[in-house]
């Protein structure tokens, strides 16, 4: 997987997205949009994130592969609405309280940084 070159308006993950799975671009871009508002937010952070671990197409050489990247794309979208989830329905509360869910946020940024680091 990887970011689109031509098809973009921000960062390319929603052009990425469509030109592997054979939706409108324009569906992805009203999804990551509504999904931000609904989330308060953690879908941008997510956003931000694939715009950061995704590579962007080149023109000049055939890029293959890229079935892990998306396998990725598709656990952190997964992790990252059951974690909302759970914070809307008070379960993923500390001893104290305070929701865990930016805590939750910020390692899964760690462990990307991490993976991206480890990769070259």
């Amino acid at each position: 997987m990887y970011r689109s070159f031509t098809d973009r308006i921000f960062g390319g993950v929603c052009g990425g997205l469509a030109a592997i799975i054979p939706l409108s671009v324009w569906w992805f871009r009203v999804a990551f949009v509504i999904l931000t508002l609904v989330t308060l937010g953690a879908f941008a952070v997510l956003y931000l994130l694939f715009w950061w671990i995704i590579p962007q197409e080149s023109l000049a050489v055939r890029q293959s592969g890229g079935s892990g990247r998306l396998l990725l794309v598709v656990v952190l979208s997964i992790l990252t609405l059951v974690g909302w989830a759970a914070s809307i329905t008070g379960n993923l509360q500390g001893p104290s309280g305070q929701s865990l869910f930016a805590p939750i946020l910020l390692l899964i940024l760690a462990i990307a940084f991490f993976l991206r680091q480890v990769r070259g």
